[in-house]
């Protein structure tokens, strides 16, 4: 190990829907070639579907290939349904509940309290007949312009208002853990998924609380100690209409602005892409945690997985507050 990098570590995955993969496949190269990494792991946060592989990750890291092999199964099954995962008697909610009942270990939730860091939107059920306020809605004009909502909106016969950001990392069985991953990954628009609870509140994904038309980066409150970002930036990917922000109006007339980058990844989730490019998304996300390794000198050497792609590579990681 190099004067650079010093244990105890932090992980951080923040990536969401399908994308989310190429989080497996970083957690499979650590797997594969960086114990270093993981024996000295003292938290990770994940968020979305990131979160899911972040828990898997931490209790079950055996089961990954049974992971993405379950992924791959809902994908085959929105793929042939006529209108993706908002077809009527999907539930994509319940798809995913049902695989990490089979993946997580029954003392999941002692394995990953205060270890496990996930984040979350709070979400409350309303009257729809209740009076608003001028700050329950959307009060932009113009998608260039930062709004303060939507922070209340109608969705079949439920109406959903939006609360604050939580973080959660305490789990006092493995039937909550479930329900706070399921709960970082659901987006209260769709009246067939049903809605992950516990004791009877509700959770949805984090980004439903950002305002900002490009997402912002999902800063965990981990306890002391060397943040690891092992994938690149998603902006450093981005072109210029990736920042254009769209908007549209619903039918309470509330404003919804989202970036050209956020409306994808939507449609990634409801609309799965070819098995090629998931398996795609995983090999980067591999690639991404051999550039670590091997640019920090802790890849270690063996037959496992697949091999480097380069014998060096440039700086485009970081381990933050390291020199």
């Amino acid at each position: 190990m190099t004067s650079h990098v010093s244990p105890p570590f932090n992980l951080s995955f923040t990536e969401a829907s399908f994308f989310g993969l190429s989080n497996l496949g970083v957690s499979q190269c650590l797997l594969d070639h960086g114990s270093v990494v993981l024996s000295d792991m003292q938290a990770i946060g994940g968020t979305s579907s990131s979160a899911i592989i972040a828990a898997v990750i931490l209790t079950a890291p055996e089961k990954l290939q049974d992971l993405l092999c379950g992924l791959y199964s809902i994908v085959d099954d929105i793929s042939s349904l006529p209108y993706g995962a908002i077809t009527p008697g999907f539930d994509l909610i319940g798809r995913l509940r049902a695989l990490l009942t089979q993946l997580l270990p029954m003392n999941a939730h002692e394995l990953a309290s205060h270890k496990l860091f996930i984040q979350a939107t709070e979400l409350r059920l309303v009257d729809k007949y209740d009076p608003l306020t001028v700050h329950d809605v959307d009060q932009g004009t113009s998608s260039c312009v930062r709004t303060k909502g939507p922070k209340v909106f109608e969705v079949g016969d439920r109406v959903w208002s939006l609360g604050s950001e939580v973080q959660i990392s305490s789990y006092s069985t493995r039937e909550e853990l479930i329900e706070v991953i399921l709960g970082s990954v659901f987006v209260p628009w769709f009246t067939t998924w049903t809605p992950p609870s516990i004791d009877g509140k509700f959770l949805g994904d984090v980004t439903l609380s950002r305002k900002e038309n490009l997402s912002t980066d999902v800063t965990f409150q981990f306890p002391s100690g060397n943040l690891i970002k092992i994938s690149p930036n998603p902006k450093n990917r981005l072109r210029m209409r990736d920042k254009i922000a769209c908007g549209w109006v619903d039918t309470t007339g509330q404003r919804f602005d989202i970036s050209a980058l956020q409306m994808y990844r939507i449609g990634d989730g409801l609309f799965p892409p070819p098995k090629a490019y998931l398996e795609t998304y995983f090999a980067d996300g591999y690639e991404d945690a051999t550039r670590f390794l091997k640019l920090y000198h802790i890849y270690e050497e063996n037959g496992k997985g697949y091999k480097p792609h380069r014998d060096s590579y440039a700086a485009i990681h970081s381990v933050e507050d390291l020199r």
